[in-house]
């Protein structure tokens, strides 16, 4: 994926910055931008999310289906995520260029699942040994202005808070089993997500760091940490990218103020997402 191109004074100017904890927007080196979410905004799915950082904006939709189980997992369900950025969201997504992003947050998002804290899987299991649910997530980026892990992430977790699933009631046994799905829109369940997860990132730019860049801040960093972070504040998980080094006690700085956001961003999220769903019931 091609970077950002900045000129040596722009790049110097912005690290300065960051490093005097007043970057060139007006935040401290731990203030996030405006976050603006909506769910239930897509038709035709189980549960759908647009969440907008700044000029980040990304929609995630949830769509379930009734599959076999894992011969090797027979007692659960199944989670499928996709990452897909528009051509149209940045610059640097024009032909391939999008590629390389799209994996990095696939892979973080993979990562932040595939824990079996994350989401209680054994309520997908339908029939034990022989069907579940399959619940697969789209994650679009419509535009990119920075900090796309921590919008993919918030997105995510808004989209399964509005999924719901219809009641499914089985009869028979064997070769005669029969699966009958209610078509009732209000005999459905909700999936329990009071563990999923958030990821706070956090780059280091010159001699200091600091969340939710901007492409131009990021342009300048030379190296990231993803701090999976849960409600009760407990990590998650944890993944480094980027080229440069982390000094042990920068990383170990890093990843409590990781934290202490995180938190603070699953207590706004919850209210958030409280309030919205008042709303829609009103």
């Amino acid at each position: 994926m091609t970077t950002m191109l900045l000129s040596r004074a722009e790049d110097q100017f912005i690290r300065e910055s960051v490093e005097e904890g007043y970057r060139p927007d007006g935040r401290g080196n731990h203030d996030y931008r405006q976050v603006e979410l909506h769910t239930r905004n897509l038709p035709n799915t189980n549960g759908s999310s647009r969440c907008r950082i700044g000029k980040t904006e990304v929609i995630v939709g949830v769509k379930a289906e009734l599959v076999d189980v894992n011969l090797q997992a027979p007692n659960v369900g199944k989670i499928n995520i996709t990452v897909d950025c528009s051509a149209t969201a940045s610059p640097q997504f024009v032909g391939k260029g999008s590629e390389q992003k799209e994996q990095e947050v696939l892979a973080l998002l993979d990562l932040l699942y595939s824990s079996v804290d994350s989401l209680n899987l054994t309520t997908l299991c339908v029939v034990p040994e022989q069907t579940c649910w399959a619940i697969n997530i789209d994650v679009l980026f419509v535009q990119c202005g920075g900090n796309i892990f921590d919008a993919a992430s918030l997105g995510l977790r808004a989209a399964l808070y509005s999924t719901t699933l219809p009641q499914v009631s089985v009869s028979g046994e064997g070769i005669e089993m029969e699966l009958d799905i209610s078509d009732d829109p209000y005999n459905v369940w909700k999936l329990d997500i009071s563990n999923a997860p958030i990821c706070v990132t956090l780059y280091q730019i010159g001699h200091s760091y600091a969340v939710d860049v901007t492409e131009e801040e990021e342009a300048c960093s030379n190296g990231y940490v993803h701090v999976g972070v849960l409600p009760s504040g407990d990590v998650s998980a944890m993944l480094k990218s980027g080229a440069g080094n982390l000094d042990p006690h920068r990383l170990l700085q890093m990843i409590e103020t990781g934290t202490e956001l995180g938190i603070e961003m699953h207590r706004q999220l919850d209210k958030l997402l409280q309030s919205e769903e008042r709303t829609a019931i009103l």
